[in-house]
């Protein structure tokens, strides 16, 4: 082998190793960028079941009213039972 041919193969391989090596800062920026996401929609999951755990407890405040009835607020903030029917 000659010289010019080793030249030209360690020339080959330094520029394979280069393509590998910028192929490689690819996928650690794709990474990255994966990573950035799922910590975003895992905030957003978070979020997500924090809302839906207010929506599950029972409210404390009475929502305002929008009408005027002739119950008193003792009435109106009575539970009614689950087995109760109707006239």
């Amino acid at each position: 082998m000659t010289m010019q041919q080793l030249m030209g193969m360690m020339q080959g391989l330094q520029d394979a190793m280069a393509a590998s090596k910028a192929e490689q800062e690819r996928i650690q920026a794709d990474l990255a960028a994966s990573q950035a996401r799922n910590d975003e929609l895992h905030r957003a999951n978070e979020e997500l079941r924090c809302g839906w755990r207010d929506v599950d407890e029972p409210e404390t405040a009475n929502p305002p009213r929008e009408f005027t009835t002739p119950f008193s607020q003792a009435i109106l903030e009575t539970a009614i039972p689950n087995t109760f029917t109707g006239p």
